[in-house]
């Protein structure tokens, strides 16, 4: 398990405990009030759409509807107390904030798999682009005591890999260049884990036979956005011709 990494609530949120239960309210991630649930078998975030277990905030109104945004509702604990704004402890130049989805299709610059819902994102910058986190990886831990390695604590790391080529050593999937990611701490043991499988352990998913499925790689992702945003101008180019 990961060591403990603190973050604040959400600024505009309401959190209370009644009859022995948190009861959470946040305006910006759920019009109702939330309670917390413990030992919940693996859902999907409604928030984030990532893989969630054990813990959760769930939506207090029990509706039958079936069209109902309430039905099933349920967030990480993440999800719903990360405030909207948030300074990053890796990255202390710049400041993230909460968008509920983005308007194009993007991946997280943390772990590089596709962004589906909730979204922190920086502002852009002369010469420095936008980044885009998924809330679970807002708040990673700097040393990493990994299911897989008991030997030694993982170190987490960023930068280039200075042209070499390096594998998780779960997945046996490409780290990229610069992505995130995490070292054994005895650097002659040549264990890295990519941010994926990292987070499948941190946030209890291995319990529950979750495993990483491989992600995109970094140029087949940028190819990916590039061509449907080609397609979205040739839409519209075709629509003011006709």
């Amino acid at each position: 398990m990961a060591e403990s990494n603190p973050n604040p609530t959400a600024g505009d949120d309401e959190e209370q405990e009644e009859g022995g239960q948190v009861v959470l309210f946040n305006a910006t991630r759920h019009e109702h009030e939330l309670l917390l649930f413990e030992g919940l078998p693996t859902y999907t975030c409604s928030g984030c759409k990532e893989k969630g277990a054990n813990i959760g905030y769930k939506c207090n109104i029990n509706s039958d509807r079936p069209s109902s945004s309430c039905k099933n509702f349920t967030l990480h604990q993440l999800c719903a107390t990360l405030p909207d704004a948030y300074q990053h402890p890796f990255l202390s130049d710049v400041s993230f904030k909460f968008r509920p989805k983005t308007i194009f299709p993007h991946r997280c610059n943390a772990c590089w798999d596709e962004v589906k819902g909730y979204v922190f994102e920086t502002e852009r910058r002369h010469l420095r682009p936008e980044l885009r986190l998924h809330p679970l990886c807002m708040a990673l831990p700097k040393i990493l005591d990994y299911s897989r390695h008991a030997d030694h604590k993982l170190k987490f790391v960023t930068g280039d890999l200075k042209g070499k080529a390096y594998n998780c050593s779960v997945c046996d999937s490409q780290i990229e260049s610069g992505g995130w990611r995490y070292r054994c701490e005895e650097v002659a043991c040549k264990v890295y884990v990519d941010l994926s499988c990292a987070k499948i352990d941190i946030f209890g998913l291995s319990d529950h036979g979750i495993e990483r499925i491989a992600p995109v790689s970094r140029s087949r992702s940028r190819r990916g956005s590039v061509a449907f945003v080609k397609s979205v101008m040739n839409g519209v180019v075709y629509a003011l011709n006709n």
